[in-house]
C-alpha cells in the first residue's frame, strides 16, 4: 500500500537546526524531501539586556516562552535553575519541549498554540500587576505583551535572539527551481514567507503562482496572503504532523 504523499515534492525552509523532525514527518507519509532553510537565529548584536534579564528573573512573577529559540537562546543564562516564586508558560508542544531538555517543567501549556491562546489561558493568573517576562525574537508581534498589559499584568520584553537571511539561500533556491516549479512549500513563520518571496526579487509576481505553500497556522498563512498567495494547505493542530496532515488532505481534494 502507497504512502499518502508517495513521490510529491515538498521544499522544507525552517533554520537547518530546527527542520529535522519536520523532514522525517513528510518522509514517513512518503514525500521527496528537499531542504531550503531560510532562517538562521543569531544572538541579538547587544546580548547585555537578555544576560540582566537572567540575572534579575527573582523580580519576576512568570517567565514566558512563545517559541524553542527563545527557550535555548534564554535558559543556559539561568545556570539551570529557575527561582522558585518564578512559574512558566510556554505557546505550544515544541516549546514546551525545549524546556524540558532544561530539566523545567511548564505551569502552563497555551491549547490553542499561538499568541492569543496564550494571553487566554495566561491572563486569569497575571492580575493585581503581576511581572510577567517575555524574551522574544526581534520580529515579535506585540501580541502577547499588549493582552498581558489589558490584563494587569507588568510586561517586560526582552530581546533574546535575531534572524537572518542564511547566506547560501540563493544558490540553494536557485538549485532547487531553476528548472522546476516551486510546488510544495512549507512555511512555519511570517519571516520565512518574507524571506522566500525575496529570493525571487522582481521576478516574485511571475512566479509565486506555482507556489503551493504549506502554513503552520493563520498568522503565517496571512503574511503569505499579504504577498498575493493562498495558502493551499494550513495546519488546523501545532506541530509536525499537523502540517503533513493538511497537506495529506488537500492532495486528497486536489487542492
Amino acid at each position: 500500500m502507497s504512502s499518502p504523499l508517495t513521490g510529491l515534492r515538498v521544499v522544507i525552509t525552517r533554520s537547518e537546526h530546527q527542520s529535522d523532525a519536520l523532514a522525517a514527518a513528510f518522509l514517513a507519509a512518503g514525500a521527496r524531501v528537499e531542504l531550503l532553510p531560510l532562517l538562521e537565529v543569531v544572538p541579538p548584536a547587544d546580548p547585555r539586556p537578555l544576560e540582566r534579564a537572567a540575572t534579575e528573573l527573582a523580580l519576576y512573577d512568570w517567565l514566558v516562552f512563545t517559541s524553542a529559540n527563545a527557550v535555548e537562546a534564554f535558559m543556559p543564562l539561568t545556570g539551570g535553575a529557575l527561582p522558585t516564586r518564578v512559574r512558566v508558560a510556554v505557546v505550544g508542544p515544541a516549546t514546551a519541549e525545549a524546556l524540558r531538555g532544561f530539566e523545567v517543567e511548564p505551569f502552563l501549556e497555551a491549547r490553542q498554540a499561538d499568541a492569543e491562546g496564550l494571553v487566554a489561558e495566561l491572563a486569569p493568573y497575571v492580575t493585581r500587576r503581576r511581572r510577567v517576562l517575555l524574551p522574544q525574537a526581534s520580529d515579535a508581534r506585540p501580541t502577547l505583551a499588549d493582552g498581558l498589559t489589558a490584563a494587569g499584568a507588568e510586561a517586560v520584553t526582552i530581546m533574546a535572539y535575531d534572524k537572518r537571511l542564511p547566506p547560501e539561500a540563493s544558490r540553494r533556491a536557485a538549485e532547487l527551481f531553476a528548472a522546476e516549479p516551486l510546488g510544495w512549500v512549507t512555511f512555519t513563520s511570517p519571516r520565512i514567507v518574507r524571506h522566500f518571496a525575496g529570493l525571487f526579487g522582481n521576478d516574485w509576481e511571475r512566479r509565486r503562482g506555482e507556489l503551493r505553500a504549506v502554513s503552520i497556522g493563520p498568522v503565517t498563512s496571512a503574511e503569505l496572503r499579504r504577498l498575493g498567495v493562498e495558502p493551499a494547505a494550513e495546519a488546523t493542530r501545532p506541530g509536525d504532523e499537523g502540517m503533513v496532515a493538511a497537506v495529506v488532505e488537500a492532495s486528497r481534494s486536489g487542492r
